[in-house]
Parts: structure tokens; C-alpha cells; sequence
């Protein structure tokens, strides 16, 4: 006898996957463009098991990785024009996170269904937003890699930490560990706040308040010593710094990424795109891509060659201090801390967004 399925079959519901902790609203990255192809694929992202796949319409879908059947992995699945294809017993789901199609049933129960995460295709990644049913803002503008992208060249970068997504994007606003930890000698440093977009414009279009966060910093290098360590940043300091040479920083970003314009006395030198990757608790990936200005094939050769070597050995003087700092020390009192400070209100205000949502119910047949 063939049993029929009925809502009266669905299991309880497993319990809540872990997320990482104090993780807020927004926009993550979740995997580049190039891995997904013709088939799904298989991800860890906000400490949960889940999949990818591509509609034969082209658009990017990120919902929960295992069948509301029997739990079977869909990441072993193919795609094909009805939707994603469940390895072992054939239910389909389309972009939307419905079944379907259920082979030998003209019934579809309530419980057979995913629920996908919005996604955006942009930049070479495909982002998921995390915390609430809908996007509480737009995924911010980054022209370098849009509308002019032919005006630099640049490289992608991957870097895996255990250091939380906080940490990871508080960097940007922590302007004294530029001298202390990366060795840069500077006789005079300012860093302010912004406090209007139109300050940051070089970085891109307004994003939408209030997700934007921006901040200012400037340091003019000592006579005599442009760069403290030349074995940690080689020749850069001949592309980059002189005494008496003006190094200036626009970063501005949203709660789970970052833009960056930086300049050589006012004159553009790099553009970078930062975006957090929050696989599981205490496994963090930030990802992005960092370019310079196309001034001549020589220099803009050589200015590469230079931004490559100093973005590289500061991120491996960094990761180590993600690696090994508890995330919930510390006290911040002095001057040079208020940028941080600043920055931590910010960010956790965008975890008290985070909306608790229940685990799917599974049926079984």
C-alpha cells in the first residue's frame, strides 16, 4: 500500500542551526560568480549547511541545503528546467524555494518547501543578505568593478580567519595600528568621522542611510623615515611614500562590507572593494578586490606590483591578530580608540536587527 503524504506526517522542528554570534543584518558575500555553473553547489554560510544553484533563467539561489523529504543533500542534485532536482527521490524546487514536482504524487504538501535568502549577482560575487525576510537596504554602488571597470586594473584576494566580522571591518576605522602594527612612520596623523556621504563620493554612490558608515584619515610620513621596516614592505615605499608625503584613507562601508579610495598627497592611488564571507562561529572570510588607476602601461604595472605586495603583507600581519584576540576583550579608552568605539555602536545596532527566524519543518513520506 502506498502511503499518501500528509501535513499530519511532518516531523518537529530540528533545532535552530548555530550562526555566529553578534553577526548583523546585511549584505555578505557569499560565493563568487565563477564556482556557480550548471550545477549546485555546496556552502557553509551564517553557521548553516546551505546550497546554491542557478536557474535556467540565470539568476542566483541560495536557500537551505537538504530536502524537506528525507533530508538528503540537494547539493548532489542537478538542475533542470522545472528547478533544482532532488537526488533521490526526484522532488523539484523552483527559485522560489517551492516544490514543484513530486514523482508518483499529485499532491504537493505545505511543508515541502525551502526558503531561500535574497541574493544579489554584483562585482564577481554573489551576495546573500542575512537577518530579516527582506533587504533592510540596497547593496551599496562600487563603480571600480561596474561602470568603470576599464579605467583600472587590479587582483582578487581570499583571506580566512577565525576573527569574527566585526573584527574584520573594525580594522579600517583602528588608524593607530597602521603605525604600530604595519610599520608605518607617520610625523602627523588626523581621522575624523564622516559625517556627511557627499564626503565620500570617490568611493561610489550614497549608500542608504542609515547602513553607512564613513570615516577620514590622513598621516604625512617623518623626514627620514617614510616606512618603518622596509623588510615587511620592500620597495612600496619608493611608489608610495617620501618624507613629508601625504597618505590619505576614504573608507566608508555598510555593516558587512567596505569601500576604499586611497591617495599619495591627494592624488588616487588604490581602490578597494572589502566584503566579509561569516561561514561559522569563529570562521570568518573577508574577500574583495583591490586596483589602481591605469596611468601608463609601466607605472600602472609597477603601482600594481606595489599595491599587491603592501595589501598582501599587511593582511598577513593582521590575520594573526584576528587569529588570536578574544572578540569580547577589551577596554577602549584612549584618544585613538573613539574610531573604533564609534564603529562597534554602529555594528551592533545592525545585530539587534537580526530577526529570529524558526528552522524548517521536515515531512517525511
Amino acid at each position: 500500500m502506498t502511503r499518501r503524504h500528509t501535513d499530519r506526517l511532518a516531523l518537529p522542528a530540528p533545532a535552530a542551526d548555530p550562526v555566529p554570534a553578534d553577526l548583523a543584518a546585511s549584505w555578505y558575500a557569499g560565493l563568487s560568480t565563477a564556482r556557480l555553473r550548471d550545477r549546485p553547489v555546496a556552502l557553509q554560510l551564517f553557521g548553516r549547511d546551505l546550497v546554491a544553484w542557478r536557474e535556467r533563467s540565470g539568476r542566483a539561489v541560495v536557500a537551505p541545503r537538504y530536502c524537506p523529504h528525507q533530508g538528503v543533500s540537494l547539493a548532489l542534485g542537478k538542475v533542470d528546467d522545472v528547478g533544482l532536482r532532488c537526488p533521490f527521490h526526484g522532488w523539484r524546487f523552483d527559485g522560489s524555494g517551492a516544490c514543484v514536482r513530486i514523482p508518483g504524487s499529485a499532491r504537493i504538501p505545505a511543508t515541502a518547501k525551502l526558503t531561500p535568502y535574497p541574493t544579489v549577482e554584483r562585482y564577481g560575487y554573489v551576495w546573500v543578505w542575512y537577518g530579516t525576510a527582506e533587504p533592510l537596504f540596497s547593496l551599496p554602488d562600487f563603480p571600480a568593478l561596474a561602470e568603470n571597470r576599464d579605467r583600472y586594473v587590479g587582483f582578487r584576494y581570499t583571506d580566512r580567519s577565525t576573527g569574527t566580522a566585526r573584527q574584520l571591518l573594525e580594522n579600517a576605522f583602528d588608524y593607530y595600528h597602521f603605525q604600530t602594527l604595519h610599520g608605518l612612520s607617520l610625523d602627523h596623523t588626523e581621522f575624523r568621522m564622516l559625517r556627511d556621504q557627499s564626503e565620500a563620493a570617490d568611493n561610489g554612490s550614497p549608500i542608504d542611510s542609515p547602513a553607512w558608515l564613513g570615516a577620514w584619515f590622513e598621516g604625512i610620513a617623518t623626514p627620514g623615515h617614510p616606512v618603518r621596516d622596509p623588510a615587511r614592505w620592500g620597495m612600496a615605499k619608493a611608489a608610495t611614500f617620501a618624507a613629508g608625503d601625504a597618505f590619505q584613507l576614504l573608507v566608508d562601508g555598510w555593516p558587512g562590507g567596505q569601500r576604499f579610495t586611497g591617495y599619495v598627497d591627494g592624488k588616487e592611488f588604490f581602490k578597494v572593494l572589502l566584503a566579509i564571507t561569516p561561514v561559522s562561529e569563529r570562521v570568518t572570510t573577508q574577500v574583495g578586490w583591490a586596483g589602481t588607476p591605469r596611468t601608463g602601461r609601466l607605472r600602472t604595472l609597477f603601482n600594481l606590483v606595489m599595491l599587491y605586495g603592501q595589501s598582501r603583507a599587511g593582511t598577513r600581519q593582521d590575520i594573526p591578530i584576528y587569529d588570536t584576540t578574544e572578540a569580547a576583550a577589551g577596554t577602549l579608552r584612549t584618544p585613538y580608540d573613539n574610531g573604533v568605539a564609534h564603529f562597534r555602536r554602529y555594528y551592533q545596532s545592525w545585530v539587534g536587527k537580526v530577526e529570529t527566524t524558526p528552522a524548517p519543518v521536515r515531512s517525511r513520506s
